[in-house]
This record gives C-alpha cells, structure tokens and sequence, in this order.
C-alpha cells in the first residue's frame, strides 16, 4: 500500500478517526467485498462504508445511492440474479480528495476500509459530523431494492434493444454496405495494376458485376420488392466469386488474390444475414 493512501497522524487527529485491524470485525477469508461492505453497514449504519477493491474504492448499496445522488457518481449493477448490489467507485488514491471534502460538506462520517484480502485491511472510522444527523439517515434498504429493480428492468430493456438492434435489417444492411465498399476499393486498385488487355476482358466482367452489387445495396433502403433485389444481388456475388476463381489460370496477373476472395465470401455471408433478418417479423 502506498503511504499517501493512510491518513497521516495530524489527519487522524483532526478528523477524529480510530483505527483497528478488519480482522477484529470478525471479516472472514472468503467474504466478498460487498460482503464486508455489509458487515461494516451493521455496525455503522449511519457511516459511509467505502472498501478497497485493487486501486478502487467502492460504495455498495445506500452508501452508493447517497454517493450517487449527492456526487452524480455513475451507479452500477453488481452480484448475482439472488443477490445484486448498486455499487460506485473512484480511485483509492483519490479518496482523501474526494471523500473528506464530501465530509466536510455534508458532515457525514464515514468507514474506510483499506488493504487486500492477502495482506490484511485497516478499516478507519471516522466520527467527524455526527451519526444522528448524517445523510444515510434518508437512504432506507427500500429505497436501494428501488434502485436495483429499476437498473435491472433498465438492463433488460437495453438488451432487448440491442438485439433488435442487431437483427434489424437495416443494421446489417450498414455493415453489408461497407464491407461492399471495401471490396470495391480493394478491387479497383488491383484493376488499375493490371494489363491492359486482362484489364479489359476479365477486369471488365469483375467491375460491371461489382457495380451491380454495389448499386444494388445502396438501393436496398428504397426498394419496394427487397427481397427480389436481394436475391439478385446474391446472385452477382456468387458470380463475382467465380470471376475471382478465375484468377489464378490467367498469366500475368498477380494481386492478393486469397484476401479478395475472403472479402466476397464474408460479404456473402453478411448479405445472408440481411436476407434472413428481412424475413422476420417486426
């Protein structure tokens, strides 16, 4: 532990705190930090409860709601489906700056409990302000479960979003679009290095088929029959893989040939994706 995370004596003095050994709180070897957070809760209920966690300091529960509240720190959902936390957090070697100024402002005391599982922790409790009047007063276990069930149903609905997000159309239409591009581009590079007359026979067939690819997935949003136009442009792509199958039999050209061969497969697999997603119902 680095010695500008311990109160020094003249800070311990002024903030009235005593120190005592967390093993003393009877904190066993296989608590959880949230776990500790709560036995120290029993004992203070009426302290802020903040606990080291690596190069963090966390508040669970009503010490992050208050934390969270009077501070905007960003709430997060912890523990398990049977026992979830609310939980905030900043960086141990920030809390002097942060919690006793928050202290002096609110006059609420507060428990740190600072060190690892291995080494050891010292909590240090602090009775600046007076418990009677502090804060978490006003933070009730109902108001917490509130909260809890609140983020979760938040949770729930952002992945529900986020997977009908995913199986839009028109999300896996914006990738398709550009992994189409990129397949352009790579290919009108390697057009323009190639001989002219491989550029004009073979070369020709591979642009006029990625054009209509191209035009066809940059229509798609306005299509009235997608379906017909997406099979159509499934067709170009199978058509362009056996241009691209071509290449190796024809002398004098050399291009990456595998990568562009890659490149169509996956937008083949991509355009499959859009195909199927346009057949679910919304």
């Amino acid at each position: 532990m680095k010695i500008d995370q311990v109160p020094t004596a003249e800070e311990v003095s002024k903030f009235t705190i005593s120190s005592f050994k967390g093993i003393d709180v009877g904190l066993g070897k296989d608590d959880k930090i949230a776990d500790i957070a709560a036995k120290l809760e029993e004992q203070y209920p009426m302290h802020l409860i903040l606990i080291q966690a690596g190069k963090f300091l966390h508040g669970y529960d009503r010490t992050a709601h208050a934390l969270s509240t009077l501070k905007k720190y960003k709430l997060k959902l912890v523990g398990t489906s049977d026992n979830p936390h609310i939980r905030v957090g900043f960086p141990v070697n920030k809390f002097k700056s942060r919690l006793w100024s928050m202290v002096e402002e609110f006059k609420t005391p507060y428990v740190v409990s600072l060190g690892t599982h291995e080494a050891g922790r010292d909590v240090y409790v602090s009775e600046f302000g007076t418990a009677e009047a502090s804060i978490m007063s006003a933070v009730s276990r109902g108001i917490v479960m509130q909260v809890i069930n609140d983020l979760r149903q938040h949770g729930e609905l952002n992945q529900a979003s986020a997977k009908k997000l995913l199986t839009n159309p028109e999300t896996s239409g914006f990738k398709l679009k550009m992994h189409a591009q990129d397949l352009d581009q790579h290919l009108i590079m390697d057009l323009i290095k190639m001989p002219r007359d491989i550029r004009v026979t073979w070369g020709e067939n591979v642009r006029v088929c990625m054009a209509r690819i191209m035009h066809g997935i940059f229509v798609y949003g306005l299509e009235i029959n997608k379906t017909g136009l997406l099979v159509r442009v499934s067709a170009d792509i199978d058509l362009l893989k056996h241009y691209l199958s071509q290449a190796p039999r024809l002398s004098n050209l050399k291009f990456a040939f595998e990568h562009r061969v890659s490149l169509a497969v996956e937008l083949g697999r991509l355009l499959g994706g859009v195909m199927r997603a346009a057949k679910e119902p919304t």
